[in-house]
């Protein structure tokens, strides 16, 4: 058992010092291994499933803020009375004072 031991130990040190002199190589080739990896994820066709459900969104109607006129989509939009549209608390609260 102490044998195994021993050889183990002889091999993890040689292993530990051809890594201390080749680490620039090996650095260099874990970032062309990084780049690869990064360029086929980025060749990969999209999901068609997020591109159907991005052009079966219906398009919201757009309102301008009375105070900034700023367009903003109807559901997000703060309005006050009738056909004032703000888009923010803050543009409401402008007007206000």
């Amino acid at each position: 058992m102490t044998k195994v031991l021993i050889v183990l130990l002889i091999l993890l040190v040689v292993l530990a010092l051809v890594a201390v002199r080749y680490r620039k190589q090996i650095a260099a080739g874990l970032q062309v291994w990084r780049m690869f990896r990064q360029m086929r994820k980025m060749s990969k066709p999209k999901d068609t499933k997020n591109l159907e459900s991005e052009a079966q969104q219906p398009a919201q109607k757009l309102v301008k803020c009375a105070k900034c006129g700023t367009w903003t989509p109807l559901t997000k939009a703060i309005y006050f009375r009738s056909k004032t549209f703000y888009c923010s608390k803050k543009c409401m609260s402008e007007i206000a004072v």
